[in-house]
This record gives structure tokens, sequence and C-alpha cells, in this order.
């Protein structure tokens, strides 16, 4: 029996055993329910209770914000799922908006990202190291940061190289990746995303795909680029 009186059903769970499965805390758990991400609790005298519809959203809830998405992104993403959805629906939406190197960012404050660049740093350099992709402000003078990315960006500030060269290089790389991001996501739409909504390819075949595609897609960049570099370079030495 539940502290108000009533059977609890199996499977069903009061916000407090939620948020312990969800690792999030009770507060937390009623602002996204308060913000439309969770569809609404069974309610049986003045108790709520959530099923396992409400975990997995709060999951993929969960793993998109740690990748760095914004409550908004975060609503689309959902509204895109029927509240009725399977587990494995959940598992397709987390593998496709994943990011394609696998490591999560983390919320730092000031003190803690000087710390982790080992230098001081003000906020000219602060807003270079968001030029090049290897921080993102947030609120409360926080950041947003991947540890790999911010170590190389602290090996970049500290190279003797004017700064311009750095921006102007990072803008060139920037521009000419998110053409190559855009044409990939335009190929997985129209091949890969559009038949799995008509039901024209399963769960496993859309996570097979996910698997082989990005690693290989990485490897290819590298190496097209690394070979380009090449002919650019031959070309200006023999002009």
């Amino acid at each position: 029996m539940s502290a108000a009186g009533e059977a609890v059903v199996d499977g069903e769970l009061t916000v407090d055993e939620l948020a312990e499965r969800t690792g999030l805390t009770v507060r937390t758990v009623r602002f996204y329910a308060s913000e439309g991400l969770l569809p609404a609790p069974q309610r049986r005298g003045r108790v709520a209770y959530y099923d396992e519809r409400h975990r997995l959203r709060l999951d993929l809830v969960r793993t998109l914000q740690e990748h760095g998405y914004t409550l908004s992104a975060i609503q689309r993403v959902l509204a895109r799922i029927p509240a009725d959805a399977a587990p494995v629906e959940y598992a397709v939406q987390s593998a496709v908006l994943a990011p394609w190197l696998a490591e999560q960012t983390e919320i730092v404050d000031r003190p803690t990202l000087l710390r982790r660049l080992g230098r001081p740093a003000d906020d000219v350099e602060l807003d270079f190291l968001e030029s090049v992709g290897a921080l993102e402000r947030t609120e409360d003078d926080r950041f947003r940061v991947s540890p790999s990315m911010l170590g190389h960006a602290a090996e970049l500030l500290n190279l003797r190289v004017p700064r311009n060269v750095l921006e102007r290089s990072a803008h060139i790389i920037r521009e000419h990746a998110e053409a190559v991001a855009e044409g990939l996501t335009d190929v997985f739409a129209s091949a890969i995303w559009g038949p799995y909504q008509r039901g024209e390819l399963d769960h496993e075949q859309v996570m097979s795909i996910l698997t082989r595609l990005r690693p290989m897609a990485l490897q290819g960049l590298l190496g097209a680029f690394a070979h380009a570099a090449d002919q650019a370079a031959h070309r200006r030495l023999e002009s």
C-alpha cells in the first residue's frame, strides 16, 4: 500500500522512486514535468504514479543535456516520440542525436575552467576559446566544455602564433566542417531516417547503420583532409 492507502500497480513508481531510478532529484523531475517533457502521471488520491514511459523519457532528457542540448531542443526531440513508444524507439533517438565523438560535455564555473586551462585567461581569451569551439558560455558565468577540446585549446593559447591566424584557421575549419555535416545529415535524412519513419527500416537496421557509418565517415573525412592538404601544399610550392 502507498502512503495514501492506495495499492501500487507493478511497474509504477512514485516521484521519489522515479528520481532515484534516473539519478535525478525530485525537484528536477517536477521541473521537467512542468515544462511538458513528461506525460501526465496517473493519480490515485493525492499520489502521482509514473511508469516506464516516464523513466525512458527522463533517461533521454539527461543524455541529451549531457551532450549539450538546450531545453527547447530537447522539447522538439520529445515532441516527435509518441507517448506509448517502445524502449527501442528511445534507443534509436539517443543514438541518432548522440555526439559523433563519445565524449560528454560538462558545465564548469570560471575558477574550475581556469584550473583546467592551467593559466589565467581574460574575457578576450575566453572569447577566442569560444570562437574555436573549445567552450560555450551558459549562464551565471559558467561554461560548457569537453575535456579534450579544452586541452587542445589551452595549447593553442600558449602557441607563439598571432591570434588572428588561429582565429582565421578556426573559421575556415568550422565553415567547411559545417558544410560537410549538413551534406551528411541530408544524406542520412533522405536515405535512412525517412525510410525508418515510413517503416521501411527497423530499429536494429538503423542502429547497425549508425554504428558503422560514424567511424567510417570520421576516418574518411580525416583521410580526405590529409590528402587535400598535401595537394594544396604541393600546388602552392610549385606555383
